[in-house]
Formats: structure tokens, C-alpha cells, sequence
């Protein structure tokens, strides 16, 4: 006839191992806390000069951060006594390399500005700004000129210039807030001035020549045109 199992479920089996387990431990305590005393003596024992190192947080100078020299890390390592369990705390420092610098956006900004730059002179077809406007004032007065007399002259390059305008300030705006007033940003609004000064000039004449040609003869004779006072 088969033996009748002691423990009716499984969970009662690992309750009975579990108070076991902690009816010997609680009987051998003693005997456990000293072999495990013995045991760390053994393995440790040996290490004469055994140290740790425990890192405090780090101090960074912001002096030197901005001068993107190294900054110190200061640490403290705990070196153990020869032949006791006693620890010393010695100072170091451990000098941390900066991060590398971040690149320099200018170089782009310059590109950008100098391919609107190119592009203006591409307009002018070889042409300077003051040489541009006495050609278009030489067909809006010839005799046998087809647009003698067209005000229009004057007023369709403008929507080119305004763009290439717009383009330049964009560029020299965002760069004068990465790089700030600099000898380089302020380079890189004159070179685009001649593009404002032939916008100026432009709607000047435009504005003199809304009340027909004789208008702007009267204007032009009288060296009143911001191109007549600007360009010479």
C-alpha cells in the first residue's frame, strides 16, 4: 500500500521548507556569522594597500568653461591602512579635457551672402549699380527708345531687388545674433549694400516719374535724383 504524501499541496511543502530553513538558521547563527567572518578575512586579508576612489561632484570654473580651458574634477580616494581595517582619505584632482569647441556657423552665413551678392551682379549684367540706373534712364528718354516715356522701367526690377533684399537681411540678421557685432558680421552687411543703394535709387526715380516725363527731366537737370548726390 502506497505511502500517504505528507503535504496535501505544493504550497504547503515550500511553508514547511521555508520554517525549516529558518529554524536552522536561527539554531546555527552564531556558527554562519563566524564562518562568513573567516571567509571575508581570507579573501581580503592579503590586500595590503587596497583603495577605493569616490568621485565628489564636479566643480566646473566658469571662468575657464568660457575659456574653453580644462576644468578640475575634484576627488577623494580612500586608501587602506597597512594591516588594519582603518582608511585614509587622500585629496586628488583629475583635470577633465573641455568639450571641443562647437563649430563656427559663419563661414556659411558668409556663402550665403556672397551667392545673393553674385547673383545681384549677375542682374546688372556686368554693370555697376550707378551704371545700371543711367542705362535705364537713357531708354526711358531716348527718342527712339520702344519704352521712351515707361515708368515701368524703373519698377519691374525692383521685385528681383526687393527679394534679394529680403534674402541678404535674413542672413545678416541670424548672423549678427550667432557671431554678434563683429568685425566680420559688419563686412558681411556692406557687402550687401550695394543692393539697398540701387533699391533706393530706384524708387527714387520712380517716385519722381509718377507725374510723367517732364517731371523727371525737371528732377534730373536739377541734380535732385539720390543717384545724381550718392554716386558722385
Amino acid at each position: 500500500m502506497a505511502r500517504p504524501p505528507k503535504y496535501k499541496t505544493q504550497e504547503e511543502r515550500q511553508q514547511a521548507l521555508r520554517d525549516k530553513s529558518k529554524h536552522y538558521y536561527y539554531k546555527h547563527r552564531l556558527d554562519i556569522s563566524d564562518r562568513r567572518k573567516h571567509a571575508y578575512r581570507v579573501q581580503h586579508g592579503s590586500q595590503h594597500h587596497e583603495s577605493t576612489t569616490v568621485t565628489s561632484e564636479m566643480h566646473v570654473d566658469p571662468v575657464s568653461q568660457s575659456n574653453k580651458r580644462p576644468t578640475v574634477k575634484y576627488s577623494t580616494r580612500l586608501k587602506r591602512v597597512r594591516n588594519t581595517n582603518q582608511y585614509e582619505v587622500l585629496p586628488i584632482s583629475v583635470t577633465v579635457p573641455s568639450p571641443p569647441p562647437r563649430p563656427d556657423p559663419f563661414p556659411k552665413f558668409s556663402a550665403e551672402g556672397r551667392a545673393i551678392v553674385q547673383e545681384f551682379e549677375d542682374f546688372l549684367v556686368g554693370k555697376t549699380p550707378s551704371s545700371y540706373v543711367k542705362s535705364l534712364l537713357g531708354q526711358y528718354f531716348k527718342n527712339k527708345s520702344r519704352r521712351q516715356g515707361q515708368i515701368s522701367i524703373f519698377v519691374e526690377p525692383l521685385d528681383d531687388l526687393y527679394r534679394m533684399r529680403k534674402a541678404y537681411a535674413s542672413i545678416t540678421a541670424v548672423a549678427l545674433e550667432a557671431d554678434g557685432p563683429s568685425d566680420r558680421q559688419k563686412e558681411l552687411e556692406t557687402l550687401g549694400k550695394p543692393i539697398e543703394q540701387l533699391v533706393s535709387w530706384l524708387e527714387d526715380i520712380w517716385r519722381a516719374a509718377i507725374d510723367g516725363p517732364y517731371h523727371l527731366r525737371i528732377t534730373y537737370n536739377r541734380r535732385k535724383l539720390a543717384w545724381q548726390r550718392e554716386s558722385n
